[in-house]
């Protein structure tokens, strides 16, 4: 009796391992051989190069300098020597505690987190004591490097870290065209001990990474320099807290610059963070009401829709009341009959007021919609706003004539530079662009123009064209702009709305213009509470575009076409 009990145990515990060993070794072999080679194997990551990006002169702005981790064979160097003691005559942050844990737990091999430099590595490479040299070995990566350091940071972003650690772009190019410029990783596959180091002699499977696409801006290096060593200079002379400078190409909608001031160092992107508004494009991402500029986009609408001409009259009496609201021109002053020269010349803001109801509301909204008010322009850049326009209609009065001189709507400095560039463009409004060409290897991608529309006739543009030359020549920046050019364009001194009104003390102060003979370029300048010599955009803003225009001028070897017929 006692025999058959353990019989019938030893039976059933011989079917219990039988089974077990079914469920492991062919029900759940799958499983365990992937925990198996989990264990047994490690997966590295091979770095791929980021793109570089170059301005259009051929001058690298953001490059991928190469690293290398220091990997260090503890067992080859042996414990007669102080590895940090040695080490850290070349190391200045070197890791000692990592060291210390690693020797301690008996490790072969390990890999010091932060990157050296070439000249680091090759000092090593050259180290004189022989065992410490043998056990020395270096893998190669990349950090993100931007050689003209503070120079185009709003239009570049930087590079920063994700949740696993992977490089990524925040802001501006870097983020816009992060998968471009990323590339792809690559693998190594490498047998491991129990200890965890990689067994050299065992092997290894490697997928090659795959380099990140470079870059080619229309950004000129030279008008981008001069734009930003001009602005920084303009924000500090005449006291205001920030400005923006935007260069556009208007038969292309090419970006020759865009420079805002405070700005950053991408490398030091950390303690540029702490602020963002010091890292965010102020030229895109910032809406504002433009003030009188839009008095020129008011004229060009009523020009185009044929409800005035330049030789119609309004006749400038006194203040006008608008839905219960008492509107007045900015200094107070009457002008009697006023033409539409002399309105854009004294920027009247009762005669835009006029003009804007000789149009109507809804189709003035249109017009300045069809400028790129109230819609993203498509500019190649992370973070662009697209502004505010009336979209109630019918407007009341009130909302009419503010919108007409520029209260009570909101545009992005690039969007003004847009609007204008479609003036002087024929009235073509072109999408505006700052990478031309993306490369991998041999091959590239051109970036083509691209028309957005046509915001008034050919006619139209030419027409106010003339009538902005006027305004420039015979109106308040009459004393600030060039003797030797013609220019065309239109001031714009707006107060900063706060809650439940207007500051009467804090202004933007807005100028946006450009050559009518040539036309090769439209700036557009923005300061942000200029207190000296005063807050007006004729004393500020002004003569800050014209320094930049003749530094132009002479760059492109432009001819005077002054007294020119």
């Amino acid at each position: 009796m006692r025999l058959n009990v353990y019989r019938y145990f030893i039976i059933t515990f011989c079917l219990i391992i039988i089974t077990r060993l079914f469920q492991i070794q062919v029900l759940n072999a799958s499983k365990y051989k992937a925990q198996a080679r989990e264990q047994q194997w490690q997966e590295y990551q091979l770095h791929a190069r980021r793109g570089n990006i170059y301005t259009a002169d051929g001058y690298p702005v953001a490059s991928s300098q190469v690293r290398y981790e220091l990997i260090l064979n503890l067992k080859e160097i042996g414990d007669e020597i102080d590895i940090y003691k040695t080490l850290s005559q070349y190391i200045d942050d070197l890791d000692r505690k990592a060291i210390t844990d690693a020797i301690e737990a008996g490790r072969t091999w390990l890999t010091l987190k932060n990157p050296i430099s070439f000249e680091t590595k090759k000092s090593l490479e050259n180290i004189e004591i022989e065992v410490l040299r043998r056990g020395l070995s270096f893998k190669e990566l990349y950090t993100r490097y931007y050689p003209e350091q503070n120079m185009l940071s709003h239009v570049l972003g930087f590079v920063g870290k994700d949740e696993y650690a992977s490089d990524i772009g925040y802001y501006g190019l870097e983020q816009f065209y992060d998968g471009d410029l990323r590339g792809q990783l690559g693998w190594l596959l490498q047998e491991r001990s129990a200890s965890g180091d990689p067994i050299i002699w065992a092997g290894s499977d490697r997928i090659e990474p795959k380099n990140g696409s470079d870059l080619e801006l229309t950004i000129d290096r030279y008008i981008q320099f001069v734009s930003e060593t001009m602005l920084k200079d303009g924000v500090e002379r005449y006291n205001a807290t920030s400005g923006s400078v935007i260069i556009l190409d208007p038969s292309t909608g090419g970006v020759l610059a865009m420079a805002n001031y405070p700005d950053f160092n991408p490398s030091d992107y950390k303690e540029a963070y702490k602020d963002e508004f010091i890292v965010r494009n102020s030229a895109i991402s910032t809406t504002y009401e433009p003030g009188s500029v839009i008095k020129g986009l008011t004229m060009a609408s009523a020009i185009d829709s044929s409800k005035v001409r330049p030789l119609s009259t309004y006749n400038d009496v006194g203040p006008v009341w608008f839905s219960g609201y008492k509107v007045d021109n900015w200094d107070g002053k009457h002008h009697g009959l006023e033409t539409m020269i002399s309105i854009l010349q004294h920027s009247n803001n009762l005669g835009a007021a006029w003009v804007g109801t000789q149009v109507g509301g809804k189709p003035l909204m249109e017009y300045f919609s069809s400028f790129s008010f109230g819609n993203y322009t498509g500019v190649d850049l992370m973070g662009e706003e697209k502004g505010v326009l009336f979209s109630q209609f019918p407007l009341r009065e009130i909302e009419l004539a503010n919108a007409s001189f520029g209260q009570g709507i909101a545009a992005t400095p690039l969007q003004v530079a847009v609007a204008f560039s479609a003036i002087a463009n024929k009235g073509v409004v072109m999408r505006p662009y700052i990478v031309k060409k993306i490369i991998q290897d041999d091959k590239e991608v051109k970036i083509k123009p691209v028309i957005l529309n046509r915001s008034i006739s050919e006619s139209s543009s030419e027409t106010m064209v003339d009538l902005l030359t006027q305004a420039v020549s015979g109106g308040e920046s009459k004393f600030f702009v060039s003797k030797k050019f013609k220019v065309a364009g239109k001031t714009g001194t707006a107060q900063i709305a706060i809650k439940g009104g207007y500051d009467e003390n804090l202004t933007n102060a807005t100028f946006v213009g450009f050559f009518p003979t040539y036309r090769n370029f439209v700036m557009l300048v923005r300061l942000v509470e200029p207190k000296f010599p005063s807050g007006y955009a004729s004393e500020t803003a002004v003569p800050l575009w014209m320094r930049i225009a003749e530094k132009l001028a002479s760059y492109y070897s432009l001819a005077s076409d002054i007294n020119q017929k």
